[in-house]
């Protein structure tokens, strides 16, 4: 029944984008050079053009790859992708060479961009880069374990993304993307029992994101539940008309509507 509908939410609606720049926050003081990129990261979020400007004055000055790392940002912030990825891996390759502390960070960056660049085969080489560093702990390498499982999704490996989830829930448990993407992995996969206690999870962690409720109607749907995944789906659209989720909830409802029961 409603085979049309299965087959769309056979793919996934789940929010894969790419996370927002992070400025540098380590529990050690700071050097003159780190309070400069942090700045220079503000700028490049909430101005590209001019962070691009102020990044490449600042590598013409000897800034190094603080300022490329910085300029990466910034290309970021354009979604221009394959010139992040390409900064972020020099500034990363210059970081090693120095022996900078979060280079780790810096190779996660450079994954995450790739992968955002749609360039899973490479987006998993800068990631191992990074754990191979061995200095990531907690949520950061929950983080990049994150970006390792939405790198086997896109390869279609998704045996290899469920074992990555398994680490991020250990490391990152409070993630609640991280719980929305493996319930939608497990669904694709036709593991519902799972599906529905990683999106319960995902639920209690973030009750009002409409994403998590177009994938809780999503699974409710593959089991059969038609009320369920009715509800879930009213209520994406509910919490934000506007969002990508609630639009893709609202094209499921109205297929929903024109199908016929068998």
């Amino acid at each position: 029944m409603f085979t049309s509908l299965f087959l769309i939410l056979a793919q996934s609606t789940s929010p894969f984008g790419s996370p927002l720049p992070q400025t540098i926050n380590p529990s050690a003081p700071m050097t003159m050079s780190e309070v400069r990129f942090n700045e220079c990261v503000d700028l490049a979020v909430d101005d590209p053009p001019s962070g691009i400007v102020e990044a490449n004055k600042w590598r013409i000055e000897g800034g190094g790859f603080l300022a490329r790392h910085c300029l990466g940002f910034a290309y970021a912030e354009q979604f221009n992708w394959a010139a992040a990825t390409k900064t972020f891996v020099e500034a990363a390759q210059e970081a090693e060479i120095a022996k900078y502390p979060r280079v780790a960070n810096f190779w996660a960056q450079a994954g995450n961009a790739a992968l955002a660049g749609n360039d899973p085969v490479k987006a998993l080489e800068y990631l191992n880069a990074a754990l191979v560093q061995g200095s990531l702990i907690g949520l950061e390498k929950g983080e990049v374990h994150l970006d390792r499982a939405r790198a086997h999704v896109a390869l279609d490996d998704y045996k290899a993304a469920k074992a990555e989830f398994v680490l991020v829930h250990k490391l990152a448990p409070q993630d609640p993307l991280a719980w929305l993407l493996s319930a939608t992995l497990a669904r694709r996969m036709n593991d519902l029992t799972l599906a529905k206690s990683d999106i319960a999870v995902a639920a209690k962690l973030a009750a009002d994101d409409p994403a998590v409720a177009l994938e809780a109607g999503n699974i409710a749907y593959s089991g059969g539940d038609l009320v369920e995944a009715k509800a879930n789906w009213e209520k994406a659209i509910v919490m934000d008309a506007e969002s990508r989720s609630a639009k893709a909830a609202r094209a499921y409802l109205e297929q929903l509507a024109t199908s016929t029961i068998e």
